[in-house]
């Protein structure tokens, strides 16, 4: 066995073997820290002068991207504006096309109905040929003028007027009392009288063969006619229409009217309203 002394000479050259070897690579790591600061420092340089670089370049551009913006900006605003106006002219081509197709359509759907009534009117046609309108019109004429024969009975002199003409034809309907047109021969209580008589008169074809008069008429009498008060003649304007109603061949034909009293009229049903729905 050596002796203790040797034994710590080894361990003295171990640590001198090991303090040499970590001084060399401490060198060497300085000495790489010093390529890795210069290149860090030729590289800050050349940074600045590539900045210094491009902001020269940034100033000589300057003008010409004035320039250029200008001509892109006025060349954009054109083609947004040929844009704008093309989708226009499609929505508008898009809605002449809507309604052209909407157009033969209709046109289409006329065709059908013409189609459908020509057959129709191939017998309305040979109706109106084989209509005697002169017949038609004394049919109503005479009820008319029935009626204010009838009020005239029972207040006498109440019509002054001249019988009532009435002429028919497949275009016109024309009514007169006498040579003048109604509304411009009557006035105030007369119109009245006139336009009863046409009720009357058209409740009167519901007898009549080849008339489709459906045997109802429905009568509002206002308070007052052309500023004249209605009630005092209410009894005697219904009365030739209560006459009419009870004969035989009416049966079955009604008369609704309102008024503000009818008062004492027999022979007719009375319902009194005393609830005021529109004040």
């Amino acid at each position: 066995m050596p002796d203790e002394p040797l034994v710590d000479g080894l361990g003295a050259v171990r640590l001198q073997f090991e303090r040499d070897r970590l001084d060399g690579e401490l060198k060497e790591a300085d000495e790489l820290l010093g390529v890795l600061q210069r290149d860090e420092q030729r590289l800050m340089a050349e940074i600045t002068t590539a900045e210094e670089r491009l902001r020269m370049l940034e100033n000589e551009l300057a003008p010409a991207r004035q320039a250029v913006s200008a001509l892109i900006q006025e060349e954009v605003s054109s083609i947004d504006m040929g844009i704008g106006v093309l989708n226009e002219r499609q929505r508008h081509l898009r809605r002449i096309s809507a309604a052209f197709e909407l157009g033969q359509q209709l046109t289409d759907r006329i065709s059908d109905i013409e189609r459908e009534i020509e057959p129709l009117q191939d017998a309305i046609d040979e109706a109106v040929r084989s209509t005697d309108f002169d017949a038609a019109a004394s049919m109503l004429e005479d009820g008319m003028n029935a009626y204010l024969s009838k009020i005239n009975i029972l207040r006498p002199g109440v019509w002054r007027h001249s019988p009532i003409k009435i002429d028919v034809s497949r275009f016109r309907f024309t009514m007169r009392v006498g040579a003048r047109r109604w509304h411009a021969a009557l006035g105030g209580t007369d119109s009245l009288y006139f336009l009863m008589a046409y009720h009357y008169g058209l409740l009167t074809l519901t007898s009549k063969s080849g008339c489709h008069y459906p045997g109802l008429s429905i009568i509002d009498v206002p308070g007052e006619f052309s500023g004249e008060a209605v009630e005092d003649k209410e009894n005697f304007i219904v009365q030739p229409f209560v006459e009419l109603l009870n004969r035989d061949e009416y049966k079955g034909s009604q008369l609704i009217i309102t008024g503000a009293s009818f008062t004492g009229l027999e022979g007719a049903h009375r319902l009194l309203q005393t609830h005021v729905y529109v004040a």
